[in-house]
């Protein structure tokens, strides 16, 4: 299984396609809160560097974060 993955809950924003939790390529960027801009160039370039499409793709998995907590 091929799996996109994608990680923009901190400064770092990466992207790494895996198959069967092997790490095929992986980029990073790090970014001060320009993820917008940055993500889909990243996502294009794992996917030229891989030599696979989306269309090779199983499942696109990203992270839900990072939780901020406010205490008083």
């Amino acid at each position: 299984m091929k799996i996109l993955a994608i990680d923009t809950s901190s400064k770092l924003c990466g992207v790494c396609i895996l198959e069967d939790l092997k790490n095929i390529y992986q980029a990073d960027i790090e970014t001060d809160r320009s993820h917008s801009i940055k993500l889909m160039p990243i996502i294009k370039e794992v996917f030229e560097k891989s030599n696979l499409d989306l269309s090779d793709i199983n499942l696109i998995v990203c992270d839900k974060g990072p939780r901020v907590v406010y205490r008083n």
